[in-house]
Order: structure tokens, then sequence, then C-alpha cells
């Protein structure tokens, strides 16, 4: 659908490219009727966030069908209808549909959205637009993927665009990350895309500020701002916290400073002190750059930590076993592990947001590496031009209204309210990296197993990671061989 019906209603919303770079510190007009009112869904939009440098354009309805799994409409890239309610449930759907009902009044097109179910390889999307690679139909314009099924697939069958080839993108604008692109890019061509645009998978520490002040420790915001927030302190923080429920058993019945899920997440410990699977080399390929003292040394750390006492771990197999899980909300757990999301809203006390630690204080960012979606765009597409240009308006519209909107009111983050956690998630946000190694992993297993070194390894108890990085060592060097050279 064009959603013609709200093209005046939205008029004003569409903001034209000779105005927009001006600052405007005047409230925006207001939007549609008493009756039927589309939300402004940005408080502010960002003064350094230029508008696109791209005109109004026609495309008299031209579809731009997007595909993707584990992605519900109404969550972040497209949205079926405006949904009316006394409440905020509905707030980010209709924000969404908001931002594609701007970006197809301004260009002229059709967004359409496919969401693949059911999901029982990860590869579906590819699957489902393989018919159309094959025959060269330019049927499909986005492939919106998990963060490594499928790429493999896309790229040594040349069938992912190069996105340099888009020239209406502006790479260098803030809704893009460039730099992780350049970094994921192979052979000089950026077969992924990545930005504002995308949902990210951004796991982070979770804290219950209640449990803390009974125990006399302090929510480390200060640590954060002073850029000493480390593994070191986040180990002494979260021991000697442990309290048993009275069984004599060490079980999911007990307190624990830290208790959580150990999967992808516990992975995520090694991008965060700056410690990489894979990192472009000389040569302009990848090479393992994962093994060395920094590892070990963080290998070493973390499993001390894992075998205290107040640290309680279970495995992926186990998140839905009520034997072995824990739940935070239960307020036993001091700290917790888990993606950046909703889920800990309803909670019955406060609630306190982090990084993950540094390395050392030595490190100079914090780093979060996304588990969340990326971009391919089909080789096959036959309208360059409007491609880019969907994305582009799509990533602007994601970054000043989606995001501002999924701050404030879905994640509850309002400046004024809670100010010290919203600063904590704008940091994170803007410190999201990306793993080659995460994202090339799909087929390759001896890959994959280093991707999930910290998780495997630490829940298995092993106190040495050589055999086991040795073990994946050739496999993964005879990948990364074949990787580049099916890409040719």
């Amino acid at each position: 659908m064009m959603k013609k019906w709200l093209a005046a209603l939205l008029a004003v919303l569409t903001i034209l490219p000779t105005v927009s770079c001006a600052n405007t510190n005047e409230k925006e007009p207001e939007s549609g009727t008493a009756e039927n009112t589309v939300p402004s869904s940005s408080e502010t939009i960002a003064e350094t966030d230029a508008f696109p440098a791209i005109e109004k354009q026609d495309y008299k309805g031209a579809t731009f069908q997007m595909v993707t799994l584990q992605n519900e409409p109404g969550n972040w890239y497209y949205s079926e209808e405006l949904i009316s309610s006394g409440d905020n449930v509905h707030v980010l759907n209709n924000t969404v549909f908001e931002m594609n009902t701007m970006v197809e009044e301004y260009l002229g097109v059709n967004l359409a959205f496919e969401n693949v179910t059911p999901i029982t390889t990860g590869g579906e999307v590819f699957t489902t637009v393989q018919p159309s690679l094959l025959s060269g139909d330019d049927t499909y314009q986005l492939c919106i993927l998990h963060p490594y099924y499928s790429y493999n697939a896309f790229i040594s069958g040349g069938y992912a665009l190069d996105f340099y080839e888009l020239e209406e993108l502006d790479l260098n604008q803030p809704y893009w990350n460039r730099e992780v692109m350049e970094q994921l890019s192979i052979n000089g061509h950026a077969y992924i895309g990545l930005g504002d645009i995308c949902r990210y998978e951004i796991n982070m520490l979770y804290c219950n500020k209640g449990l803390l002040s009974d125990a006399k420790r302090a929510v480390p915001y200060e640590s954060v701002r002073n850029k000493t927030w480390t593994i070191d302190e986040f180990t002494a923080l979260t021991s000697g916290l442990y309290k048993d429920d009275g069984s004599g058993k060490h079980d999911n019945k007990d307190t624990y400073g830290f208790a959580s899920l150990w999967d992808a997440n516990g992975s995520a410990f090694m991008q965060a002190a700056n410690i990489y699977v894979l990192a472009r080399n000389e040569e302009d390929t990848f090479e393992i750059s994962m093994y060395g003292e920094r590892l070990l040394t963080l290998y070493e750390k973390l499993l001390r930590w894992s075998k205290d006492e107040s640290t309680y771990l279970w495995r992926f197999g186990d998140k839905n076993n009520a034997e072995k899980n824990m739940d935070f909300h239960g307020n036993t757990i001091y700290f917790t592990l888990d993606g950046l999301g909703t889920q800990y809203l309803n909670a019955d006390f406060e609630i306190g947001m982090l990084p993950l630690p540094k390395y050392d204080a030595a490190q100079e960012e914090y780093m979060h590496v996304n588990w969340g979606n990326n971009l391919v765009v089909p080789s096959t597409i036959e309208n360059y031009e409007m491609v880019g240009r969907v994305l582009e308006m799509m990533s602007y519209y994601t970054r000043t209204h989606v995001r501002e909107v999924y701050y404030n009111d879905v994640l509850q983050l309002r400046v004024s309210d809670a100010p010290d956690d919203r600063e904590m998630v704008e940091l994170i946000c803007n410190t999201i990296v990306f793993d080659p190694g995460i994202a090339y992993c799909d087929g390759y297993n001896a890959l994959w197993n280093l991707v999930y070194l910290p998780t495997f390894t630490i829940l298995d108890g092993k106190e040495s990671i050589a055999a086991y990085y040795k073990t994946n060592e050739r496999g993964t060097n005879i990948a990364l061989k074949k990787l580049f050279k099916e890409a040719n």
C-alpha cells in the first residue's frame, strides 16, 4: 500500500532539503487531526544530522520489497498500519509507520515487507530469494539478515551488490556505519551494510540498584564516565555477594552477584576487550587476530570469575529449564547480562544499565559487538538510484525518528527521568563494532567455534584454551582463503 490517504496528513512532517539543514529550535508543527493523529515521533532532531541530499521523487508506486526473518512488522523496519491506542503500547509501531509513510510520500514508492517463517536453519532469507536470484528477476530490493546466516551464500554466488555502487548513499552521514562496512568488505567491495536503519542486538549489563545499595556498593556510572570501568572492576563488584537460600545447595534458588544465560552475550566480552576473532591484514584480507597475551589474560580472569561462588551461569540449552535458569525479576541477582530491550521494565525494583567493561583503563573506548541485523542488497536490482534513495531516507528517518522514540518511550529513558541510564545506553549504541569473524562464520565450523570461544570454554571450565584454539585454527585459515577466492 502507498498510504496515499496519509499524504496530506504527513506533508508537514516531510522535511525538504532546502530548509532541513537550518537549526530548528521551534516546536515541530502538529500533524494529523484529533480523530486520527500520527504522533510526532522524535522530541528533537539532532542539529548535526543534515537532511539527505536527495530531491523529492516520484517513482510512481514502484515497489521496494524487503525480506527478513524474526522481524515482526511494527518492531523496526516496517509497520502495516497505524494503531490507535490510549497508551504507549503501539508507539514504536506508529513511529515506524510514520517513517515508512514519509519515505513513500517523498519518493513515490511502495514499501513492502516479508517476514519469513518458520525458522529452522537460519538461512531462510537466502532460500526465499534464491529463485529470483537465479532467474535474474528484480523481485527483492533489500535482505535483512541475522548476524551471520547467509552472507557467505550471497557473496560466494555473486548475489550481493556492492553498497559502494549505490551512488545515492552518503556513507559519511552519521546514520551509516561506514567504518564497520569497510571493516567487513571483501576484495574492496562492501557487500554488507550497517547503520541506524539496522535493528541492533547489543549485549550489556543490567544491575539491581536496591540490592547494590543494601550491599553498600555503588552503580559504577562515574567509573564508566572516567573510562575506568574495566574487567577487573566488574569482577570485583560482582564478587562476595553470594547468599545461600538455606538449602545448602549452590543452585538457581540462591542469590548471586552475577547470574545469566551464557551464550553469544558471553562471547561479547571478547570484543568489549578489543579482541577480534578476525582482523584485516596488510594483504587486505582477513587473518585470525584473537590469540595472544590479551586473550589469554582475559580468559584467565573470566574463568576465575566464573568459578567464584557469586557467579552463576547456564547454557543456551537450559534457557527454558526452570531447574537451571534464573529470572532477573526475582530480586536475587545483582548483575545480569542481556540484550538491550524492554524485558525488565516491569521489574518491581530499580534497574541500572551499564556498558560492558573494557580490558583495562588504557583501552581507549568501550566496545559493543552487534549481534543484530545487517543488510544485503541483491545484485539483481535494476533501479540503483531508487534503491539507494530509499535506503538513504529510511536510514535518516530511523535515526531522527525511530531511535528517539525507542530511547524515550519504548525503553522509557527520557533524559529528564533517567539521565544516568540514558547516557549509558547512548554510549553503548555509539560504540557498536562488528567482528568479521561473526559475519562470515556461517558454514565454517572452525570459525564458528572461535567466535563462540569464551562461551564454550568457560562453560566447560577449560583451564587452557590453547588446545581449543589450535584445533580450530587450521580450519579457519582454510575457510578464509575460500571466502576471498569465491568472492572474486
